[in-house]
């Protein structure tokens, strides 16, 4: 059959068409996959002690041709998840130290959703940046947040509110802080800030309620706080409060439980981010919520508390009253959080009057307490013990001061706490910090609260 002219053309045009189709995947085929890009949080190019650390890429991304192919040298455990098909972030497991180095590899043969290839491996090196330390200056009468360098010395204020900030947390990558400032109708509102103290935010208002005790996800995404309808007039012990989680992102708070008879305070993430514990007032125990399944579980707690994760999550320390002899006692107990089986934490021949909850050491294996062991004793003892209870030493020993909000640098090398002079009514609180290489103490700052490391 003959074809017509207008049918020759058409089949030319469709000729053409395909071949320049072919000739473009060919060329993109060898061209290959444009190399993606690590997203630093800063312009010096390093990352924090516990990431996260952001690859980003020019195409939409098949994503397990990338998950399986990215790695760390030196190996750093932890989770990989995509913001959507073009970035992928990643969590650790553990945190690393200031100054140390690491390789992040791509090996070769991603794929691109339009068929590219990554041709060679990517590879970028990686920094963990010094750890800085953020605290309340001036606490009891004009409370300001101060961001200082423990190496140099250097301090700069990042809050400028009037002496209104209440309370503060710093977020696990180190790059944002969370606080809770005092507003003009007795109660506090959250406000967001970089970690420069630039950007601020106000997140939620709360009138004449108080929205304080924040703490972050192990992700940086999600805050828990409580909210007062007492305000801050009232002890936080009296008061009733109900736990919300607010999405740092979109701005967006929610109730944890919508029963109305459920009260608590002190919320706390577990390292997974999968779990959050608060003190029940009503249950006198620490509760348990899974927020992937919303169920929840008690743990018995005579003493106000929000309990203390292991970094692998896998155990949970709690105080409570000891019920053994007439001289009230509070003590620690280990609850394993898989056989769900309680033990005391501490030998039984380490006699303890009172104790704080203990705060673990990044790698898990020493934990310092806050303890009074004798009655002649004023204050908490800053003690380090291992893992499993035993006691290694103790790090403070003046009967006078009470040393307490006591946290490890990322490294582990360090420990940070703050001091105050019950021999002295008017005594401002110190933030001192303590060297386990050498076991020296150093007064970082005086008239300061309250501190913590920023990765």
């Amino acid at each position: 059959m003959k074809l017509r002219r207008f049918e020759r053309i058409a089949l030319i045009i469709i000729a053409t068409l395909a071949g320049l189709l072919a000739l473009l995947a060919l060329i993109s085929d060898l061209v290959g996959l444009p190399q993606p890009q690590v997203v630093f949080p800063a312009q010096d190019g390093m990352i924090g002690g516990r990431g996260p650390v952001e690859l980003r890429f020019q195409q939409d991304m098949e994503r397990f041709s990338v998950e399986s192919r990215l790695s760390f040298e030196p190996a750093w455990q932890g989770v990989w998840r995509w913001l959507d098909d073009r970035t992928i972030r990643f969590f650790p497991n553990t945190t690393l130290g200031e100054g140390n180095s690491l390789k992040l590899i791509l090996a070769e043969g991603a794929r691109s959703r339009d068929g590219r290839v990554l041709r060679q491996p990517f590879e970028a090196a990686l920094k963990i940046r010094p750890a800085a330390l953020v605290f309340l200056s001036d606490p009891l009468i004009s409370a300001e947040l101060v961001r200082m360098d423990p190496l140099s010395g250097e301090n700069s204020f990042l809050t400028d509110s009037g002496g209104r900030v209440f309370d503060f947390a710093v977020s696990p990558d180190g790059e944002r802080i969370i606080y809770s400032r005092i507003n003009l109708r007795g109660g506090s509102d959250l406000v967001l800030i970089r970690r420069d103290g630039s950007e601020e935010k106000v997140l939620v208002k709360c009138a004449e309620f108080a929205c304080i005790e924040p703490a972050w996800t192990p992700d940086s995404r999600y805050v828990a706080y409580t909210h007062y309808e007492s305000g801050l007039t009232a002890s936080m012990v009296e008061a009733v409060g109900k736990i919300y989680i607010l999405d740092v992102e979109s701005g967006s708070s929610n109730l944890l439980f919508n029963n109305p008879g459920l009260y608590g305070a002190l919320p706390s993430f577990s390292p997974d981010g999968t779990a959050v514990s608060f003190y029940d007032f009503g249950e006198n125990a620490i509760r348990l919520v899974n927020l992937v399944d919303g169920s929840s579980s008690i743990i018995p707690s005579r003493v106000t508390g929000r309990g203390s994760w292991s970094p692998d999550g896998a155990t949970l320390i709690v105080a409570d009253w000891d019920g053994e002899g007439t001289i009230p006692r509070s003590t620690l107990f280990r609850l394993d959080l898989a056989s769900r089986s309680v033990s005391r934490f501490f030998d039984d021949s380490f006699e303890v009057l009172d104790v704080s909850l203990p705060a673990w050491s990044p790698d898990g294996e020493l934990l310092i307490c806050g303890l009074q062991t004798e009655s002649r004793q004023e204050g908490k003892q800053l003690w380090l013990f291992e893992r499993s209870g035993q006691s290694v030493q103790q790090i403070t020993g003046d009967p006078q001061m009470n040393y307490s909000s006591y946290q490890w640098s990322p490294d582990g090398n360090r420990v940070v706490f703050q001091q105050v002079n019950l021999s002295q009514s008017d005594d401002a609180p110190k933030v001192l910090i303590w060297y386990r290489a050498d076991n020296r103490i150093e007064t970082l700052f005086d008239n300061a609260a309250f501190p913590q490391w920023m990765p």
